[in-house]
């Protein structure tokens, strides 16, 4: 819980119920231009806790960005309690090369870029690679701060539902980052403990075990803008912060909440055309139809049915698929 004073973060400074843009260096590249990372305080004017709020560490996250700016813009630091951070872009190069990760700087030497991927190397490294050294750097503000939210969106070709995805229930800090899911109210949220999202390295994991706990909000699609989801996604945010106590705003729940289980990956056997068969968000029973896969002569080679019951969380919006593609993600009760 932070007391109504000055907040300095990475060299920036705001004294209370003010707010300030700033900048962090993180690179130099070839030609001397030095890469940065934008950086927005606000200090409230009365005590409360230090929320960081991050998004698009993957470039073609944009939504996320958007989410995160129109739901700052509602946020009065006069009456806000407690301390706001966040970095609207946690990598700028993977924004320029409109992609997951900055592909100059992969493909120049993928060996010494390995990982490549900065939101699965954190702490990160100070003195490791351009992906571990972000890591570290942006590391070294969440741990400033009581709480966290990573917003993200799936690559391009997928939708989810607005979706709180919590590390590993092993943590210590789990149950105040489920806590917090609670109080976002997006309508579903996964506890699993396998995959990815629960893995060493990942930004949500690092944070909650080194006491700031945090979850990835994944919503929409990679690669778009849409107003709505933007929204939504900040619908979500300011709940979040109402939840945290940290502004007076009316609480906007989903009409109901699913909590998970885990993922449920399904991948085409046959390639051709999509066909998506149910709507996202849906509740689907074991043997329903998701989605037809159909060949470039019209012919249906694929009828994608649910292994078990389940919610469809995850949609392939690709129009076309090869054999060992996803499909579709359910997430199970």
């Amino acid at each position: 819980m932070s007391e109504s004073r000055s907040l300095e973060i990475a060299g920036v400074c705001v004294g209370p119920g003010k707010k300030v843009r700033g900048s962090v260096e993180i690179a130099e590249l070839a030609d001397g231009t030095k890469v940065s990372l934008p950086l927005v305080l606000i200090n409230g004017a009365r005590p409360g806790p230090r929320l960081y709020l991050g998004a698009a560490i993957h470039g073609d996250e944009v939504d996320g960005i958007a989410i995160l700016s129109e739901a700052l813009s509602r946020v009065n630091p006069e009456t806000l309690a407690g301390q706001v951070v966040c970095i609207p872009v946690q990598h700028p190069l993977s924004l320029y090369a409109d992609h997951r990760i900055p592909l100059a700087q992969f493909l120049k030497s993928p060996l010494d870029q390995a990982p490549a991927d900065a939101w699965t190397c954190f702490p990160g490294d100070p003195n490791g690679n351009l992906a571990q050294r972000l890591a570290a750097k942006i590391f070294g503000i969440i741990t400033q701060c009581d709480y966290a939210i990573d917003v993200h969106t799936p690559t391009r070709g997928g939708r989810y539902v607005p979706i709180a995805i919590l590390p590993s229930p092993e943590l210590e800090h789990h149950g105040r980052a489920e806590a917090l899911a609670g109080g976002l109210a997006s309508g579903w949220i996964m506890r699993g403990e396998a995959g990815i999202y629960v893995s060493r390295g990942i930004l949500c994991v690092e944070a909650t075990r080194a006491g700031v706990p945090s979850f990835t909000f994944e919503i929409g699609e990679g690669g778009r803008l849409e107003p709505e989801i933007v929204r939504t996604g900040a619908v979500c945010i300011t709940n979040a912060m109402q939840w945290l106590g940290m502004i007076d705003a009316p609480h906007q729940p989903a009409p109901r909440t699913y909590v998970m289980r885990d993922f449920l990956g399904i991948r085409a056997q046959r390639g051709g055309l999509l066909f998506n068969e149910v709507p996202l968000g849906a509740e689907v029973r074991r043997g329903q139809l998701l989605c037809r896969i159909v060949n470039v002569y019209g012919d249906e080679v694929e009828r994608v049915t649910a292994p078990e019951d389940g919610v469809f969380v995850r949609a392939t919006t690709l129009s076309t698929v090869s054999t060992g593609e996803r499909v579709a993600t359910l997430g199970l009760l």
